[in-house]
């Protein structure tokens, strides 16, 4: 079966940056994990397809021989070559009939590097450790945790080096019977996850230590969770201000009066002026402290005027009054049509 282009496998421009495809590739690796789909094999084909093009155009070096000569073919029948080179590969003047490579010819041997970035870094991984694997996974949480930080926890399904033949999948001549041959065997973990105060819905916190098993000894890869944060009844968050309303009388919004208004850490005694009309009102330093900055938004709380639903010759006889207070006519600035 013919391969895709690595390009359209994730979903950029052949001019993309390495931001651009380092973003498309954590889309997709969150959409299409295994853990995100078990059981769909479809999914982890993707997924295995989009790491693959993802370990290509992440590597400037590969990058540039994907671009130049595409996907390698593998060398077959019509290999030929003169003199050998570094672990008995042909060396200057060899070249592969029938492939990408035909009528190309290596001018200085270290043909196990030229093979490491084709083919996804193979090659360099039997020549020392690599880091394993990252893993994603999402979470939804509170409002509350969101906006003040907390701790939650993850079911996560992991797989790490087979104890029993120390991840070689042998045991003597003998296949390993634990991991049967794979040097891997699956558990699940349930991982504590600290929240930062201040974590937006959609933001992603790395775990670190807790992806896949590292090769040849290398470290273990790290785990990147997606937050979901539940909508709250009453407050809402824009940035990192905090948004709400708040009722008053009319006697208070005619008069002035000292209220409780509600925070996200309490509730704080505050003025409203005479006169006040339904505006918007601001508490400094009341908000959503910014993880990256240290900064702390602001409390934004509407005034809303309650009018009372009794209606009585007292409150007729109130209304007329407080009408004739009034110096203009409140619908003054309002258009007559288009």
């Amino acid at each position: 079966m013919k391969k895709r282009d690595y390009y359209e496998v994730l979903g950029v421009a052949k001019g993309a940056s390495e931001a651009e495809i380092k973003k498309s590739y954590r889309r997709l690796a969150r959409k299409l994990h295994p853990d995100v789909n078990p059981g769909d094999k479809s999914a982890q084909k993707k997924f295995q397809e989009v790491q693959e093009a993802y370990d290509v155009l992440r590597d400037a070096e590969k990058r540039r021989a994907y671009d130049r000569f595409g996907h390698a073919g593998r060398p077959g029948p019509g290999f030929e070559g003169t003199g050998t080179g570094p672990g008995g590969f042909p060396g200057a003047g060899g070249g592969f009939e029938g492939s990408p490579f035909e009528g190309f010819h290596f001018e200085s041997g270290d043909l196990g590097d030229l093979f490491g970035n084709l083919f996804g870094g193979r090659a360099r991984a039997a020549r020392g450790p690599q880091k394993g694997e990252d893993a994603t996974g999402t979470i939804e949480i509170p409002f509350r945790e969101a906006v003040l930080g907390g701790a939650t926890s993850l079911s996560l399904r992991r797989e790490k080096e087979c104890p029993e033949c120390g991840g070689t999948g042998r045991k003597g001549r003998e296949v390993c019977p634990t991991c049967r041959g794979r040097g891997r065997v699956a558990e699940v973990e349930n991982v504590r996850i600290k929240i930062p105060e201040g974590t937006e819905d959609g933001g992603v916190i790395r775990v670190p230590g807790k992806g896949g098993p590292g090769v040849s000894g290398g470290p273990v890869g790290d785990l990147f969770v997606t937050v979901r944060v539940t909508a709250h009844p009453y407050f809402e968050r824009r940035g990192d201000d905090i948004h709400g309303v708040v009722p008053v009388t009319v006697k208070e919004a005619y008069a002035g009066a000292e209220i409780d208004v509600p925070t996200i850490r309490g509730t704080l005694r505050a003025k409203i002026p005479p006169g006040t009309r339904g505006q918007k009102l601001r508490l400094r330093g009341q908000g959503v402290r910014n993880p990256r900055t240290g900064q702390t938004g602001d409390h934004i709380y509407t005034i809303r005027v309650v009018v009372p639903r009794a209606v009585t010759p007292a409150g007729s006889d109130a209304a007329t009054l407080l009408d004739s207070l009034y110096d203009e006519p409140v619908r003054k600035d309002l258009p007559r049509g288009l």
